[in-house]
Order: C-alpha cells, then structure tokens, then sequence
C-alpha cells in the first residue's frame, strides 16, 4: 500500500512537473494583445497572439467584453487574429490568452 502511493505522488509529481515546463514555454513564447476597430457605428475587438516558438500553441482566447472562449491553434513562428466580438459599444476591453504547447 504504501509502495503504490508513493508511486501514484511521484506519478503525479512528474506530470505536474511537465505541466508546468509547458505552461512556462508558453509563458516566454506567447505574446498577446487586444486591437479596437471602429466601423458599422459601432467596435470590433481583436485579440492578436504571436506564436515564437518551434512548437504549436492551443490557446484559449477569451476577453472581458465576452468571457466565452475561443479555441484557436498557433503554429510556430506566426501569429493570427481572432475576432472575439463584431459591433460592440464597449471602446475599451481587457483581453485573456491561456495557451499550452504541444510536444
């Protein structure tokens, strides 16, 4: 009993532990911005995210304007847009951008 809980903490630990090498390479490879654009008499919000890094990104993008999150995949080297809201009264938003790599 004792070996398999020992066994289960250091399972856990290590996967953890990989986590958290992904969560940092995204962390220093990730950047992201938000971008308002005028038109229709009304604002649509951008969130831009530039991928550095070799691997691919799955990122959840999300805004304070609209919570709802959106999956999107960032190859290496690129960087996309994402529209996160058309015709919005709001000038001003607060975008959210959690991404892991993949191996």
């Amino acid at each position: 009993m004792r070996f398999a809980f020992t066994f289960l903490a250091l399972a856990l630990l290590l996967a953890s532990t990989r986590t958290a090498t992904a969560d940092a390479a995204a962390n220093t490879c990730i950047r992201f911005w938000g971008e308002t654009r005028y038109g229709a008499l009304a604002y649509n919000h951008i969130v831009h995210v530039a991928n550095s890094c070799e691997a691919t990104a799955d990122c959840s993008v999300s805004t304070d304007v609209n919570p709802e999150p959106q999956q999107v995949a960032v190859e290496g080297g690129t960087s996309i847009e994402v529209v996160t809201f058309m015709g919005s009264p709001a000038r001003t938003f607060k975008p959210s951008v959690k991404c892991t790599m993949r191996k």
